[in-house]
């Protein structure tokens, strides 16, 4: 299997991006999953499939556990399951739990070296892909952010404030892992997740030619429900 990597902050939209991958005819194809706010809203969009948690169990491990429930009732309801629906699929996009990015913490140049390296160790990614925002990119700006607070709030973070999480993320965050991404590896890649979202073709192209697969012709409808559900934080 030809893994992609997909390392984000929380609140970057990784979860879509690594769903949306895995749309792509030869990637796994996993039915996506909605995740609410406690208020009944959606919050995000993503799929069961992708994800390893590497606290709980090696990434062997996490792989055997949806093929092994696939073979054994491929025609089951997939919609709360781990399984692909594509079964002949040469390639899979990977999501990280608990700590998504291999970073420490949220502060800006730290990356957990040791960390990574196990994770690519045992994954070997064809590719990494961090979503970021440009400093040209205004696309979605600021429903991105007024989602991340949405959840903030809902977590009781402390660190929920938005002007805060403004300077930390367009200001700090954003800029650093774009003239940084060398540092997760050669085959590290940055996709400005905005520009997927609004369907820019160049920056959708260029995803594709990272993964290595033909654009979807579908992919406007596919960019459309998280297109839609950040439109409902614009304010």
């Amino acid at each position: 299997m030809e893994n992609h990597l997909v390392l984000y902050q929380a609140g970057h939209v990784g979860t879509y991006l690594v769903w949306l991958i895995n749309q792509h005819k030869n990637f796994s194809q996993y039915d996506y999953q909605w995740k609410y706010t406690d208020a009944g809203n959606k919050l995000d969009l993503g799929c069961y499939g992708a994800d390893w948690n590497y606290v709980t169990e090696t990434f062997a491990e996490s792989r055997s556990k949806w093929e092994a429930e696939y073979n054994e009732c491929p025609e089951r309801d997939l919609e709360q399951t781990r399984n692909p629906r594509n079964r002949n699929r040469t390639k899979d996009g990977i999501k990280l739990l608990p700590n998504h990015c291999c970073q420490l913490d949220d502060v800006v140049g730290t990356i957990d070296r040791r960390l990574l390296k196990n994770i690519i160790g045992q994954v070997q990614p064809k590719s990494i892909i961090v979503p970021v925002l440009s400093n040209t990119s205004l696309f979605l700006k600021h429903e991105i952010l007024n989602r991340w607070v949405a959840w903030g709030v809902q977590q009781n973070r402390e660190e929920n404030d938005k002007s805060d999480w403004e300077e930390l993320w367009f200001n700090k965050q954003f800029p650093w892992v774009k003239d940084n991404v060398w540092r997760y590896g050669d085959n590290a890649h940055t996709i400005d997740i905005s520009k997927i979202i609004m369907d820019v073709e160049s920056e959708y192209l260029k995803l594709c030619e990272i993964i290595n697969e033909e654009p979807l012709s579908n992919i406007k409808e596919l960019t459309r429900p998280i297109r839609e559900l950040l439109k409902t934080y614009k304010n």
